[in-house]
Formats: C-alpha cells, sequence, structure tokens
C-alpha cells in the first residue's frame, strides 16, 4: 500500500484521527496538505520525520470565506489533488430542549456546507484533468446507535451517510471513488496513544478496549492506495464491535469528555 507521491488533502489533520493520518501517510511517502485552525501544530507536522511531506493550510471550516479560500487554492493548484479525507469535526453536546440554532448552524457548516464545498472543487479538478481519485468521508457510529443529548452530531453524521452514497453516484463514471468510515470509540482527544487502563477495560466494544488512532489511519490508508480500486458507496464500520455490543459507555463518553 505505497502512497509515495499520491497527493492527499487531509481536513482537520492537526489533531486526532486526522494528525495520525496525517503523519502515517508523510511516512508512507505521500505529500499531504493538512487543513485545520492550529497554526502552531500544522508547522510542527510539517516538520515530522517522512518520505513524503506536509504542507498546511490555516482555514476555519465553519467560516464560509475561509472555505471559498480554500475552494480557490484547490482549483489554482498546478496539479489535481488524489484523495481528499473529510476528517473535520467536532462534538456537540446538546438535545432537542437545550439546542441554540447557532450550533446547529455551525455544526451544518462545519460538516456539510464545508465539504460539500471541498468536494465539489475537489471533484470538478479531477474531472477536468480526466484522473481518477478517492473521496473519504469519517462519519460515526453515532449515526447508527446515537448517543443522549447529541442532536446535531448524529444529525449531521447520518447526513454523511447519504452524502456519501449520492456522491459515489454522481462520480462513479469519472473513476472517483466514495467511501464513509464510522469509526467508534477511538481514543483521539489527547496526543497520547493508549488510554488510561481504567478507561480501556471499561469501554463498550466486544474487544474490551477503545480504538487507537492509528488503527483507523491504517484502514485510510488502505482507502486511500492504489489497492482499493472497486469501493465505492461503502460505509465500513470500525469500531470493535461497539454497534452490536449492547454495553454501557463510560461516564466519560456519555458525557462529551472523550
Amino acid at each position: 500500500m505505497n502512497l509515495k507521491d499520491k497527493r492527499v488533502i487531509i481536513t482537520g489533520g492537526t489533531h486526532g484521527i486526522g494528525e495520525a493520518t496525517a503523519l502515517l501517510f508523510k511516512e508512507n511517502g505521500a505529500d499531504v496538505l493538512v487543513i485545520g485552525r492550529n497554526e502552531e501544530k500544522g508547522n510542527e507536522l510539517k516538520n515530522a520525520i517522512g518520505g513524503g511531506k506536509i504542507n498546511f493550510f490555516k482555514c476555519d471550516l465553519t467560516v464560509r470565506n475561509d472555505t471559498e479560500k480554500l475552494c480557490e487554492f484547490i482549483d489554482k493548484a498546478e496539479k489535481p489533488y488524489d484523495v481528499l479525507i473529510n476528517c473535520a469535526s467536532r462534538n456537540s453536546r446538546y438535545n432537542i430542549s437545550n439546542i441554540e440554532m447557532s450550533e446547529w448552524g455551525s455544526m451544518i457548516e462545519l460538516n456539510l456546507t464545508s465539504l460539500l464545498l471541498l468536494t465539489k472543487h475537489f471533484s470538478n479538478k479531477l474531472i477536468s484533468k480526466n484522473k481518477p481519485g478517492k473521496i473519504i468521508n469519517i462519519g460515526a457510529v453515532q449515526s447508527i446507535t446515537p448517543l443522549k443529548s447529541s442532536l446535531a452530531y448524529a444529525a449531521v453524521k447520518g447526513a454523511l451517510r447519504s452524502i456519501t452514497k449520492s456522491l459515489a453516484v454522481d462520480l462513479g463514471e469519472h473513476n472517483i471513488l466514495c467511501t464513509l468510515v464510522m469509526p467508534g470509540p477511538i481514543y483521539a482527544k489527547t496526543d497520547n496513544e493508549v488510554p488510561p487502563q481504567n478507561l480501556d477495560s471499561r469501554a463498550a466494544t466486544l474487544l474490551q478496549r477503545m480504538g487507537r488512532k492509528i488503527e483507523v489511519a491504517n484502514l485510510l490508508k488502505f482507502l486511500a492506495s492504489d489497492e482499493n480500486s472497486f469501493m465505492t458507496g461503502n460505509e465500513i464500520i470500525i469500531d470493535g464491535g461497539r454497534v452490536i455490543s449492547r454495553k454501557p459507555d463510560p461516564d466519560e463518553i456519555i458525557k462529551g469528555d472523550l
């Protein structure tokens, strides 16, 4: 699964799963464009060890003007990018009784509108050059089994399931493959790779532990590679069996601390 010279865009690439993926892809020779708000972290990633390279584009995807500037950058690129990983997201801990429209609007802008705009410009660039490509959207198992007080989060992740299928239908004739990856309980909040043992042991998975960021990144590596050549419109769950476990989540997850 060699990613040498693959040109990859990763939104939300300065933290969590996005950061782990950017570093893994760089190690495997990819040319990665990390999108995020944390300029200090972005510059740190640029200097990480690896055979490829990481560039950073500062962008707040909840701000339409920022997103449009990023789209313009994609349009003006000398060569199209090969892979777009829409990973940017955040938690939202509101229910129908207390959610405010500003929170609802922010979640829609970040998870759906900016994704739509980036995907449009990314795919149009590929089509104009008659090149194949990959679009990988990062969803969540909460689109199947929502946690309490996660209305906006579950809604946007549910919408992403339909969007991915629709993209696959529209872009298949151009050999642009579209996949949805739905992680379960992944320990991605901090820079630590391994969660505290007492949290791991209480994870609501069949494997009796939380997932690691690198495990999701390894899946994304396959999906971005040339070995992935006949999958599109798929939903891939990577959750250690969380959806079918029927176990209660730890309080830290239920309260939104992780």
